[in-house]
This record gives C-alpha cells, structure tokens and sequence, in this order.
C-alpha cells in the first residue's frame, strides 16, 4: 500500500499542483489509514473494502478525535481510492459513499445497566428476557424503535463494533457499546434460535412465533418493564431521550 500511496502524492503535487503543505497533511491521514489496515491484516489497497474503511472511520470517532480531524482524513482517503479507481485499475471504489459515521454518546451507554439487572426476575421465559434485555439495551444506546424493528443481521458487524441502521431518509452507523455487543450475542446465540421454531428470518428482533418483531410491540414490550419498575410512562422514544439528557 505505501509504494500507491507515494504514487498518488506524487500525482497530486506534479499533476494537481498541490501545495508542499496539502501533500504533508494528505500523506500523514493516509499513512494512518494504512497503518490502521495493516494491522487488521490489510496491506493491499485492493483489499480494502467499505466496511474496513467505514470501520477505521468509526475507531476516529470512538477516540475523541475532533469533526475536522475526521472530515480530513475523509476527504484524503476519498480522493485516493478514487485515484486508484481512475489511474491505477481499481474497478470499484470502496469509499464512495464514505462519510464520518455519528456515534452514541457514552453518558447514554451508561445509563443503559442502571435498571438491567432488575430484569432478572420479571419474566421466566427465559428467550424472550435475553430479546428484551437486547432490545433495551439497544434503545438505551440511542437505537430508535423503527430503527430497531428493520434491523437485519447482515447490518450487525462484530468484529469491527458497529451497527448499520436504516432510516425512512438516509442510513447512519453506531458503534456497538460493550454491554449491548455482550447482550446481543447471547441473545443472538441462545435467544433467538428458540424464538424462530426453525423459521427463516433475516430479522435480528423476532417475536414468539418467529416472525419480525413489529413497532408496536416494542412499545408494548418498554410499557411493559416500564410498569415492573415503577415507570408506566415510559416509551421507547422517551427513554432515548431521558438518558441522554442526563448528561
């Protein structure tokens, strides 16, 4: 990757006539992009794919790293895969649709195992309690109740942390906290095999007969462990919101 990597700096300073500065800046977001891929095992930049970019841009982010400092690196890695696409035969550019994921802030994360552990012992059947704590878990990050019900398991990716959500204008990522990547998996591995009855089903939340799980009945289900612990108020949007307005 760095002999590319060279190449396009050269090409943007002799063909583009970028300045000494612009060539600086570009070569150190880049060297770190491709530091990052190669220690996942990539060091090839035809093997870099969308979702290793997507992941490396959501790592920026999980660090704290400043919006310019991420709109940079963006704008730098777009323009080189887009080089690659247009002078050196790459037939497919993995960061065309690249852009700074939005991610949960960590005061609500928190927030999420504050009333968790009292779900132990409201219901015995013990698929739907590892759901519902999933579930929760998932509103408590900031995980919207349509957003929840259209999740597939495709959109799910363990290894580099993060949730690809679908919503009713455009699609955004959300890294996944320790507790809920903990939840999802038992849930995923113990919970909803059961759910299923040997059904097949692309959706991650089912309900007792298998099929998706609808908006409705998360409201119901919230309503319902609202109720158990002394909040019949509370909603699926509610809950999002409170949280994050604790900090």
């Amino acid at each position: 990757m760095q002999e590319s990597v060279q190449r396009f700096l050269q090409y943007i300073q002799a063909e583009r006539g970028a300045t000494a500065n612009t060539v600086l800046s570009y070569e150190r977001d880049l060297r770190k992009m491709q530091n990052y891929m190669e220690a996942q095992g990539i060091h090839s930049p035809d093997r870099v794919s969308s979702t290793a970019l997507n992941a490396y841009i959501l790592q920026m982010e999980s660090q704290g790293l400043a919006p310019a400092t991420i709109s940079r690196t963006v704008t730098a890695v777009k323009r080189f895969f887009d080089y690659l696409c247009k002078h050196e035969g790459r037939r497919e550019d993995p960061a065309e649709r690249l852009k700074a994921p939005r991610i949960a802030k960590k005061k609500v994360r928190r927030a999420a195992p504050s009333f968790l552990p009292e779900l132990e012992g409201l219901r015995g059947e013990g698929e739907k309690l590892l759901r519902d704590k999933a579930m929760l878990l998932a509103l408590c990050q900031g995980i919207r109740a349509s957003e929840l019900t259209g999740l597939h398991l495709s959109d799910i990716n363990f290894e580099y942390g993060y949730i690809r959500l679908a919503g009713n204008k455009q699609s955004r990522t959300l890294a996944i906290g320790r507790e809920l990547a903990e939840a999802l998996k038992e849930y995923l591995e113990k919970g909803r095999p059961v759910l299923l009855h040997g059904r097949e089903n692309e959706s991650v939340f089912v309900n007792c007969s298998g099929g998706p799980l609808s908006r409705q009945s998360v409201w119901k289900i919230v309503k319902y462990y609202g109720q158990k612990l002394g909040a019949p108020e509370l909603t699926p949007d509610g809950l999002r919101l409170a949280l994050k307005a604790e900090g």
